[in-house]
């Protein structure tokens, strides 16, 4: 009878944190998705803060994928061999992000526009690598 108390409580406990990373991971593309969105706001109306409040969600959420081993945990099991990929996906989106914020400051939105697109792709690759696109 123990056995199975032990078996039943390993299992709730695995499955808590498959939700846990599920949960996580749902609501840190959602702030990617609304720090993108804010950007591309920005642009359509002109508003540097608007752009700044975006990249800096976009910041925010994209430190949970800074890191190899954390990437892992939200990678498909047959896919997590290319979390370095995630990684790099992530290293792009700081760089555009941060390049984008610089070309606002200077108000070079044509290259502030190209580092919005170089974001996106990056966002793209690794969505790529994850969902098989």
């Amino acid at each position: 009878m123990m056995k199975v108390w032990t078996k039943l409580a390993l299992m709730c406990v695995l499955s808590s944190v498959a939700m846990a990373n599920t949960t996580t991971l749902v609501q840190t593309m959602r702030d990617m998705e609304n720090g993108l969105s804010n950007v591309q706001k920005g642009f359509l109306y002109n508003n540097p803060v608007l752009i700044k409040e975006g990249v800096d969600a976009i910041h925010a959420a994209n430190t949970l994928f800074n890191n190899m081993d954390e990437t892992k945990k939200f990678l498909p099991k047959e896919k997590q061999h290319l979390s370095n990929v995630a990684l790099n996906a992530s290293k792009r989106i700081n760089t555009a992000s941060t390049n984008l914020l610089k070309a606002v400051e200077k108000k070079q939105f044509s290259k502030a526009s190209q580092s919005y697109s170089e974001l996106v792709n990056a966002c793209t690759a690794c969505h790529g690598v994850v969902r098989g696109w």
